[in-house]
């Protein structure tokens, strides 16, 4: 079997790290006679070189540039690579699909914020006519996108039933492929976690961005502050003066963090490794988004030892189950209690560490990529059935 991985737009974040753990397990778990060609930005080639054997790794910029240049690249440049490679199946893994594709087609789809109710009702109203416009066209494309695959993939169900209010997308034609984290880094309990937390570290991990609800999390730290019941550190992978990917940090967050003097801690932006000592280092883990494909950081805190706070929107109770602790997505007050729940109770830590490392199980990575090489074998079987028949009559 022979893949192209359309992965051109991976330069940072998630997409970056996905394309980089897919392309490592790979070369695990494929068998020795299948075949990958996978393009990425310049700054993810530097750091992919292989052999050629098993995985080819080409650069393009195309992401970099307009939206008309992305668009060219999708239905014009990698039409003609799709001519000159010949694969059996192509992985478009993020959002947008080439037209009228001449192989086999699977689509990832994995962006939240143009589907999420949550989102579309609370917080896009509020942003500029431009965004809201860019946001409007993006949907578009998705839709458009999914039409033209031959299977779309999201990583939750959740993200499908999102996605399938704007997109008709038959039943057989979708599947939920959860991510997941290795399974080498599914860790025990580590005796410090065990001991009274003063402070309690709280540790939320991502990128800033208008849907990861910062502002409730400053809040209810702000709350816990006032009261004095529960001394609280809380840790930030951002750097102070660090504005969003779509939208600059608000007024309201700057002022919260401002106020909060001492009790943030700015770890900044963070490597792999570095993430996972923090995790190890923590006693909480908060995530507090309005919307989310999935929420890795979910799974990985679970990983680390970690108790998870999560907003209660259906994606995050379709990861953690009964291994979290929710509450209303904007409800400071009940995420305020949640933290002074376990910042005062060890054993309820320690209970939901326990619930969190059989959770996590269900989400491992390399189940992730199982699923999806079986989904692109499954594509391309005609194909290569094809192939043999055309073999054995010459």
């Amino acid at each position: 079997m022979k893949v192209l991985v359309n992965a051109v737009s991976a330069k940072l974040g998630g997409a970056a790290t996905y394309v980089r753990n897919l392309v490592r397990s790979l070369e695990q778990q494929a068998r020795p006679d299948d075949r990958f060609v996978v393009v990425v930005p310049p700054e993810r080639a530097g750091e992919m070189r292989r052999d050629g054997k098993l995985v080819r790794v080409l650069s393009s910029r195309a992401a970099s540039g307009s939206y008309a240049r992305r668009w060219w690249w999708d239905q014009v440049t990698l039409r003609r690579l799709v001519a000159r490679e010949r694969p059996d199946v192509l992985f478009s893994s993020a959002n947008f699909a080439m037209l009228s594709c001449p192989c086999p087609q699977a689509l990832l789809v994995r962006i939240p914020i143009y589907f999420s109710r949550e989102y579309c009702a609370r917080v896009l109203p509020g942003q500029p006519a431009a965004f809201r416009t860019e946001i409007a066209l993006r949907r578009l494309l998705v839709c458009r996108s999914t039409g033209s695959a031959d299977c779309v993939v999201t990583p939750s169900a959740a993200m499908l039933e999102d996605l399938r209010r704007f997109a008709r997308i038959p039943e057989g034609r979708a599947r939920v492929i959860p991510y997941g984290v290795p399974e080498e880094r599914i860790a025990a309990l580590g005796p410090a976690r065990r001991e009274h937390a003063d402070p309690l570290r709280v540790l939320w991990v991502s990128h800033y961005a208008d849907h990861k609800n910062l502002a409730t999390l400053l809040r209810a730290v702000a709350l816990l502050q006032r009261r004095g019941s529960t001394q609280v550190e809380l840790r930030l992978t951002l750097e102070p003066a660090q504005n969003g990917q779509h939208t600059p940090m608000r007024q309201e967050e700057r002022e919260l963090l401002r106020s909060l003097g001492e009790r943030v801690r700015y770890l900044g932006v963070l490597g792999y490794e570095q993430v996972w000592q923090a995790y190890r280092e923590a006693h909480v883990f908060v995530f507090p988004s309005l919307c989310e494909s999935f929420g890795h950081p979910l799974v990985e805190a679970m990983a680390g030892g970690l108790p998870v706070v999560a907003s209660d929107i259906p994606v995050h109770r379709e990861i953690c189950g009964a291994a979290a602790r929710y509450f209303p997505v904007f409800d400071a007050d009940a995420l305020a209690e949640q933290l002074a729940a376990l910042g005062a109770d060890d054993g309820l830590r320690a209970e939901m560490v326990r619930q969190g490392s059989v959770r996590v199980r269900s989400f491992l990575w390399e189940d992730h990529v199982s699923g999806l090489l079986g989904l692109l074998r499954e594509m391309a079987a005609p194909k290569l059935a094809s192939r043999d028949a055309a073999a054995q009559v010459a």
